[in-house]
């Protein structure tokens, strides 16, 4: 028979290590709402709009993307 673990201590964690973004975004770029091929980088197949922490965008840039997006879809221009 194998040996028993009698430790009462948990396994160690690995520890997160955080990527550095990557932005597909410049700090001037001027997010505009009737450029389909760019929101389209930022919108999945769904039609969901993609995480900040993913798109590589800041703040205001994401709430700009956002804002852009919505109001595309409203004008029928995006799923």
């Amino acid at each position: 028979m194998g040996k028993k673990n009698t430790s009462r201590r948990a396994p160690r964690k690995k520890k997160f290590v955080e990527k550095k973004r990557v932005s597909i975004l410049k700090k001037t770029t001027v997010i505009d709402g009737t450029d389909m091929e760019f929101l389209s980088n930022f919108v999945t197949g769904f039609g969901k709009i993609v995480p900040a922490r993913l798109s590589g965008a800041n703040a205001k840039q994401q709430r700009q993307i956002k804002r852009a997006v919505r109001r595309a879809r409203n004008m029928g221009m995006l799923k």
